[in-house]
């Protein structure tokens, strides 16, 4: 029970830290903290009490009620502003509370003297091997599946309880006993409760993503959960479209309007412009579909294989009219598996664009998207005149690592693009291409785009960033991300930005100098 729970507080605490590598190993130290200090307090009572199954029923029952009782206290913490201390405050209490039967189940379970005591303590630590397998197990890949964090929070408490009633029975403590069974009871009657209270509590509360500047009124219309993560659209009262949130960071917007252009889709639409004929496109990542939605405009696209590694994204996309499309389009086939395992195993697949609008860099395994290592994977299944496209999200590492993979580079915005052909300068049907861009029947750009100063205009006579402004207005130090050194998730990361002085001084300690 107690390592199920460790993995629904890895949820919880990566959902409000926005995704950072480091959520698992703060979880980690708070549960670690817990054991510790609950252990302590096992041992005396093996010390001082004799009747230890009497004990281990008032200690189960209180780690019920108290598990029962998270989904009221996670969002109570976090609109009292303590949210991530409380949470972490939580970890420590719910870990300990369980760690206090780890010494009394050897107690129990083992014999303290004689010649089998060998065997009768190895009994106990394979039934702790067992439990601690097969509960972060069956929460990751079952229950988080089909349940809310809540719901498997609530069960966790019942099975606690369970043990419980189960303990005082057997101890003939009746009193203790019926208080069990009320645990039960009131875990029993809650267990079922499909409720996403503490994710919506901590959506609403925590910082809003980093270029996403949301006006008053906010409201979440949708949340979907399941093994993968957790996905919530949001909207506001500015008359904005709804922005899409996957692990609490934004996403992008639900638009494919080019005349307001709120998701900058010109970054991908450029790429109609500058190859002659992209007639197979590999999308990796769909999140709400507005990407795919876009390059599906060009009837030059006769085929579009989309990798998604989260089915949720699918059932978001269902609610909005304005990218369902994605799914109903018969020259769109997606695909719902990691975008890496995808491209290995299929090793013949080749495309004329590949476009990948991946989320920001400094969040847990983006290295598997933007290393040298992924860039030359997919540059292996770009057809002759292939452009791939990824979205830095102002990342200069991965700009200068494309610089190492692909031999022409170019920049849009935060997107960098890569060919082993030069595409810096529009095709020669540029304009017709973008002309002929249509959605439900209506044209992507009007008249005016293609006027001076337009969005058309500027692609097709700005598509890119010069050369020598090609790394203004991204992050510092760039250098080359690899599948080992984890550059932007951690040497590179958002929590860098936290911690000035400590990042400087490690660095000094890398180079040689003085540091630490």
């Amino acid at each position: 029970m107690s390592l199920s729970q460790e993995i629904l507080w890895v949820r919880l605490v990566s959902f409000t830290l926005k995704g950072l590598s480091q959520s698992f190993a703060v979880v980690l130290f708070c549960f670690l903290i817990g054991i510790a200090v609950g252990s302590a307090v096992g041992k005396r009572f093996c010390e001082r009490s004799g009747d230890l199954l009497r004990i281990s029923a008032i200690v189960l029952a209180a780690a019920a009620a108290v598990d029962i009782s998270l989904i009221l206290l996670v969002p109570a913490l976090v609109h009292w502003k303590i949210g991530l201390a409380g949470v972490l405050a939580l970890v420590v209490l719910t870990a300990g509370i369980k760690s206090v039967m780890f010494p009394i189940a050897h107690h129990l379970g083992s014999q303290q003297s004689g010649s089998r005591i060998g065997r009768s303590v190895s009994k106990v630590y394979f039934g702790n091997i067992v439990g601690s397998t097969l509960g972060p197990i069956v929460m990751g890949y079952v229950l988080l599946d089909n349940l809310t964090v809540d719901a498997c929070l609530l069960l966790v408490g019942l099975a606690t309880g369970a043990l419980s009633l189960a303990c005082a029975l057997r101890g003939r403590a009746f009193p203790v006993a019926l208080a069990s069974l009320v645990v039960v009871t009131m875990a029993a009657g809650l267990a079922w409760y499909e409720s996403s209270g503490m994710v919506r509590a901590i959506a609403l509360a925590t910082e809003r993503a980093i270029d996403l500047n949301m006006a008053p009124g906010l409201k979440i219309n949708h949340i979907v959960q399941n093994r993968q993560g957790i996905v919530h659209t949001e909207a506001t009262t500015d008359g904005m479209p709804d922005a899409t949130l996957g692990g609490n960071i934004y996403d992008g917007r639900i638009a494919v309007d080019m005349a307001q252009n709120s998701n900058w889709l010109d970054r991908a639409l450029v790429l109609i412009a500058t190859h002659p004929n992209p007639e197979r496109v590999l999308v990796i990542g769909l999140s709400t579909g507005a990407w795919a939605r876009i390059l599906s405009s060009s009837p030059r696209v006769k085929a579009m294989t989309v990798v998604e590694i989260n089915p949720g994204y699918l059932e978001i996309i269902r609610q909005y009219p304005q990218v369902a499309g994605v799914l109903s389009d018969p020259r769109i086939h997606i695909e719902i598996d990691d975008g890496r395992r995808w491209l290995r195993r299929h090793p013949t697949e080749q495309f004329d664009l590949i476009v990948q609008n991946t989320t920001y860099y400094w969040r847990a395994y983006s290295t598997n998207l933007l290393s040298r290592d992924y860039m030359a994977q997919i540059s292996s299944h770009l057809r002759p005149g292939g452009i791939v496209a990824l979205n830095s999200t102002g990342s200069s590492d991965v700009l200068r690592t494309a610089e190492q993979v692909f031999a022409h580079v170019e920049r849009r915005r935060s997107f960098v693009y890569g060919s082993h052909n030069d595409f810096s300068r529009p095709i020669a049907s540029a304009d017709a291409a973008l002309r002929d861009l249509r959605l439900d029947d209506a044209p992507v750009f009007d008249d005016a785009a293609f006027q001076a100063g337009g969005l058309a205009h500027e692609m097709l006579h700005e598509p890119f960033v010069a050369p020598d402004q090609r790394y203004l207005a991204m992050s510092e130090r760039p250098d080359v991300i690899t599948d080992q050194n984890l550059l932007v998730e951690h040497a590179h990361g958002r929590l860098r930005d936290n911690f000035p002085g400590v990042y400087r001084r490690l660095d000094e300690w890398r180079r040689g100098g003085t540091g630490y």
